[in-house]
């Protein structure tokens, strides 16, 4: 998988899915440099991608009743983080669901998203050592 900057990608983790944006890529540390933008939670687990992007459709085409809980990332700090686990987004509902948050009524709106952001990281930290591991094991060697 090839990443540049201005891609946006997605980690997924449990029922959740991270989209950022790519901001630089080093190549030769297999890192990336990512600005996270929206958090998905509460996606259906243990099935199929597809399964998880009709849901994601879904949202875009129902925001107002969906069950999925939608946190804009904006302020939030960036990452640092292994190319490995990062998948490329190819979705439209990716950009109808942002806007659909800027725009939403403050009723809406998921507050704490510094703190769901940072559940998220420690979590997918904990259940994926080994990438990051081998990650350190690189930079100490390079």
């Amino acid at each position: 998988m090839s990443i540049v900057p201005s891609q946006i990608l997605y980690l997924e983790h449990g029922s959740s899915r991270l989209y950022a944006e790519a901001i630089q890529v080093v190549s030769n540390r297999q890192v990336c440099w990512a600005r996270p933008t929206l958090l998905i939670q509460k996606l259906p687990e243990n099935v199929s991608g597809a399964t998880r992007q009709a849901a994601i459709a879904s949202a875009a085409q129902s925001f107002e009743n969906s069950p999925l809980e939608m946190y804009d990332l904006e302020g939030s700090p960036d990452l640092i983080w292994p190319m490995a686990p990062f998948n490329i987004a190819y979705d439209l509902d990716f950009f109808s669901l942002l806007v659909q948050i800027k725009i939403a009524p403050d009723e809406k709106r998921q507050p704490n998203s510094s703190g769901q952001l940072n559940e998220f990281i420690r979590s997918f930290w904990h259940t994926h050592t080994d990438i990051f591991a081998f990650t350190a094991a690189n930079e100490l060697s390079s």
